[in-house]
């Protein structure tokens, strides 16, 4: 049976936006905090991997957000890494509040990159065999964003630094979501909160990179906002958000 990683997480301040609620980039930091805690405890931690010549990488997120915490609030994260194949590993996170609701679920898939060839490696037995996780052949198909009409686009860009780069020697992941984010207006990210979402990530952005974020607007039965980032002609990221309208306090 899968092993299972409980921990519990204060929001603080510095993770959340002008409303005060989690912002989805730092949801992503704690998420792959808890994640690496497990790995740790397992003796699968990065030093292991990275003896190997190894480094995980993410592939795929998808959210379900019933609301996201708010500043100062303690919740509970639990981390699953459920199945795998030859190529790709699945990892489930909850995140619960104090009253043990489930009020985000995130659906991950990892792979391992080979940190010399920057290629993607299969999955050594050794590295997965702790997590207990089920293998499987089969290779799950995620759900894709949805394409950007970049003639309607709104864009704009964005010169990769150093501080941008992680231990990976890339962009880190959380750097992209900003990134698509901001192509929105104030006005849209402060009075809308995303409830759903994928992103897909393609194509690795290096330092000195120029990033361009597209993204479109839509309302039919429900607000969408659709993203797609690239770099020299390359698609590196791609991204749908479902979005609810803030409800006025008071």
């Amino acid at each position: 049976m899968a092993q299972s990683y409980k921990q519990k997480q204060v929001v603080r301040y510095y993770m959340c936006d002008r409303t005060n609620k989690l912002t989805l980039s730092m949801l992503v930091n704690v998420l792959l905090e808890i994640s690496g805690q497990q790995s740790a405890l397992l003796n699968r931690g990065e030093d292991f991997v990275r003896a190997m010549g190894l480094s995980w990488i993410i592939i795929h997120y998808d959210f379900e957000i019933s609301r996201l915490p708010k500043a100062e609030e303690t919740v509970e994260i639990e981390t699953i890494a459920t199945e795998y194949n030859k190529l790709f590993t699945y990892r489930d996170f909850y995140v619960r509040d104090k009253n043990n609701e489930v009020i985000i679920t995130v659906k991950t898939t990892f792979a391992l990159m080979d940190l010399e060839k920057r290629k993607m490696a299969r999955l050594p037995e050794i590295v997965i065999e702790p997590y207990q996780a089920e293998f499987s052949k089969r290779i799950r198909r995620n759900v894709k964003a949805q394409p950007v009409e970049k003639e309607s686009a709104s864009q704009k860009v964005f010169d990769v630094s150093y501080f941008d780069i992680d231990s990976n020697n890339h962009v880190n992941n959380s750097r992209y979501i900003n990134w698509a984010l901001e192509s929105l207006d104030e006005a849209f990210l402060s009075n809308h909160t995303i409830k759903k979402g994928v992103i897909s990530f393609e194509k690795e952005v290096k330092e000195n990179e120029t990033v361009t974020s597209y993204s479109n607007t839509y309302e039919e039965e429900e607000l969408i906002t659709t993203h797609h980032l690239s770099a020299n002609g390359m698609t590196n990221c791609t991204a749908t958000f479902v979005w609810d309208r803030n409800k006025k306090e008071g």
